[in-house]
C-alpha cells in the first residue's frame, strides 16, 4: 500500500515536512498550516487528481485546518463527511471506481480497527513497531474482503512487504522533494551539488523498488482464489463494524492513526 498507492499519509508527509522546515523560521504556526497545505494540493495535482487522490486530500486539509484553530480533528467524521461531499460530486465513483472503495475502507480500518490492534500488541514493548504493526493489520484486514471480491488475488508478502518499507516512505519522500527542488534552484548553475543531494532519494526510492520487485517473485508470494461471492463480502464487513463498535473491544481512537488514512 505504502509504496504504490497516494494516501493520506503519504500527503500528509508532505505537509508535515514543509511545516517543519518553516518551523525553523519560527513563523506563526497559521502560516506553517497554510504553507503545508499548498505543497499537499501541488504534490495531488502532480500525481494526478484521481479519486484516491482528493479523498485523502481532502481530509488531510481538513487536519491541518483544525491543527492550526487548535480544534480535535475527528478522522471518522471527517471520512464520512469526506464520502458524502465526493459522491454528491460523482455517484459513479460507488460503483465504477473500485480505488475509491479500497481507499475509503482502507481508511475506515486505520481508524477504528488499529486501535484495536494496538490493545491487543500491547505486550510488544517498542512503540513503532506496535505502531507500524497495527497500522498495516488493519488497512490490510479491512480492504481484503473488497480485494478478494474485485481481484480474486491473495497476497501473503503484503503485510511484511509493507512492514519493511513504512519506515523509508517518510524519508524517500523528503529526500525525493528536496532533490527536485535542488535540481529547479541549481541544475544548471551547479549540477553536482543537485546530483549529491538527490543520493539519499536515489538510495531511499531504491530500496522501496527492491522491497516490492524481491517480494512479489517469492514463490507462493499470491495466490489466485476461486471467486469471492459478494454476499461474502457483506458478511465479512458486518463482523468488522460489529468487532469495532462492540463495547468488548472500544477504545478511543489514536488521533496518530488520522494522519495514515491511506489507500
Amino acid at each position: 500500500m505504502q509504496i504504490i498507492v497516494l494516501s493520506g499519509y503519504n500527503v500528509m508527509v508532505v505537509a508535515e515536512w514543509v511545516m517543519a522546515l518553516l518551523a525553523l523560521t519560527k513563523l506563526p504556526r497559521r502560516w506553517g498550516a497554510g504553507a503545508g497545505a499548498l505543497a499537499l494540493l501541488v504534490f495531488v495535482g502532480i500525481a494526478g487528481f484521481s479519486a484516491t487522490a482528493i479523498r485523502a486530500a481532502i481530509m488531510a486539509l481538513i487536519a491541518l485546518y483544525a491543527r492550526a484553530s487548535g480544534r480535535t480533528y475527528a478522522a471518522g467524521r471527517a471520512l464520512l463527511f469526506v464520502i458524502l461531499l465526493m459522491l454528491l460530486w460523482n455517484p459513479l465513483f460507488l460503483a465504477f471506481d473500485p480505488g475509491f472503495g479500497l481507499s475509503v475502507i482502507a481508511t475506515a480500518g486505520l481508524i477504528w480497527l488499529a486501535p484495536l490492534i494496538e490493545i491487543i500488541l500491547s505486550f510488544t514493548k517498542s512503540a513503532f513497531w506496535k505502531n507500524a504493526v497495527a497500522t498495516t493489520l488493519s488497512a490490510q484486514v479491512a480492504v481484503l474482503p473488497l480485494l478478494l471480491y474485485d481481484t480474486g488475488n491473495l497476497s501473503l508478502v503484503s503485510i511484511p512487504a509493507n512492514l519493511l518499507t513504512m519506515p523509508m516512505v517518510p524519508l524517500a519522500m523528503g529526500f525525493s522533494a528536496l532533490a527536485g527542488l535542488a535540481g529547479i534552484l541549481f541544475g544548471s548553475l551547479l549540477p553536482l551539488l543537485g546530483i549529491v543531494l538527490a543520493f539519499p532519494a536515489y538510495l531511499a526510492n531504491a530500496y522501496l523498488i527492491f522491497i516490492a520487485h524481491e517480494s512479489a517473485a517469492l514463490p507462493f508470494s499470491a495466490y489466485m482464489l476461486p471467486p469471492f461471492p459478494f454476499w461474502l463480502v457483506l458478511v465479512a464487513y458486518a463482523t468488522l463494524i460489529y468487532v469495532a463498535s462492540s463495547k468488548r473491544f472500544s477504545t478511543t481512537p489514536q488521533l496518530r492513526f488520522a494522519k495514515k488514512a491511506s489507500m
